[in-house]
């Protein structure tokens, strides 16, 4: 199950959950309750047949020559719990038994507490059916606009294929000329923008092992300065060993360079340092007007792209536990920052 399946899944649980617990909750209190006045209500019934039963020793009995209370047919739960009747002239206190009536009480809210308990499970497995049921449509619905991404994703191999191979065969016929390099750079922002899609749909589990940042940084800024060779792409560090995807951290990266060299200015630098588990990715580009929002999925400050490179890095550091921090200003450049403390073993 994917992460946002899980939190669709979570959320409902936690809606009709949240709901029925609290009606769960009333209706448990009110039948306890319930049967705490009835119970009452019987002590209270017993000591009447008892006042006429004068054979009956289930109450302690006392005679009372004078009491200011002369309140009738009423049971009083204060330090004794008894009844007053009137009989002939006089008064008689019936008292009952108080370790009885509380042991009484401490079985109604024990049986009160099991009942709670066993509708709480069962609340629990019917919130988690509920859940599923209502998650159901939602899966198939994505479950079939995936497998139609996936198949365009694939379609697309085909043209971009025959584009790069007829632009290998341009640049050996008239040089490295620069509408070719142009040419070059946008099927370049294409195949990103195809691999960033193809790891949104995914969002597959990989396995983590032992990373060295150094040498995958070195890498992707070498490949980096080969497709944009007028920009400057260097780097600067000391070794770092993470443990996790090296697949996923490669993702990042690669998302965070490009967009350096891609919304950089001309003959601007882009500048990668490691020191201490932070790679710190530094451009003169123009900038970012609301850096707080880069991260929102589909939200861009220029006409290309769909908006989801940096979502995507944003969604992956957070899976991996990665600190990610950004600066701009606009017309000077941008800073990302990535924290690998966590992923220190």
């Amino acid at each position: 199950m994917k992460s946002y399946e899980k939190e669709s899944l979570l959320k409902s649980f936690a809606l009709f959950f949240s709901v029925q617990f609290i009606f769960l909750s009333i209706v448990v209190y009110q039948h306890y309750n319930k049967v705490l006045h009835e119970y009452d209500m019987y002590v209270g019934t017993s000591m009447m047949q008892c006042n006429m039963n004068e054979k009956c020793t289930k109450f302690k009995i006392e005679n009372l020559k004078d009491i200011k209370d002369k309140k009738l047919h009423v049971l009083y739960k204060k330090n004794d719990i008894f009844m007053i009747f009137k009989n002939k002239n006089s008064f008689i206190k019936m008292t009952v038994n108080k370790t009885k009536y509380e042991d009484k009480k401490s079985k109604i809210k024990y049986h009160a507490i099991i009942l709670y308990l066993l509708y709480f499970f069962a609340l629990i497995l019917e919130s988690i059916f509920f859940a599923l049921f209502a998650l159901r449509p939602l899966k198939q619905a994505l479950r079939l606009n995936e497998e139609f991404v996936k198949d365009m994703l694939h379609d697309f191999n085909t043209p971009l294929s025959a584009l790069r191979i007829n632009l290998k065969i341009l640049k050996k016929k008239f040089g490295n000329d620069e509408a070719l390099q142009r040419s070059e750079e946008s099927i370049g922002n294409i195949l990103s923008l195809q691999e960033n899609l193809h790891y949104f749909i995914s969002q597959s589990k990989l396995q983590n092992e032992q990373i060295n940042l150094k040498q995958i940084a070195e890498t992707r800024v070498q490949y980096f300065q080969s497709i944009f060779p007028k920009l400057h792409v260097g780097f600067t560090g000391k070794n770092s060993t993470i443990y996790a995807n090296k697949d996923i951290i490669i993702r990042i990266i690669d998302n965070l360079i490009s967009n350096a060299c891609k919304y950089n200015k001309k003959d601007g630098k882009v500048n990668i340092s490691l020191e201490n588990n932070i790679l710190i990715i530094q451009d003169t580009g123009i900038g970012i007007q609301n850096p707080s929002k880069i991260f929102n999925r589909h939200y861009k400050e220029t006409s290309s792209g769909l908006g989801i490179g940096l979502h995507i890095v944003k969604k992956l550091c957070d899976e991996l536990g990665i600190e990610i921090e950004v600066q701009s200003i606009v017309d000077t450049g941008s800073s990302f920052v990535l924290n690998f403390k966590y992923l220190v073993r």
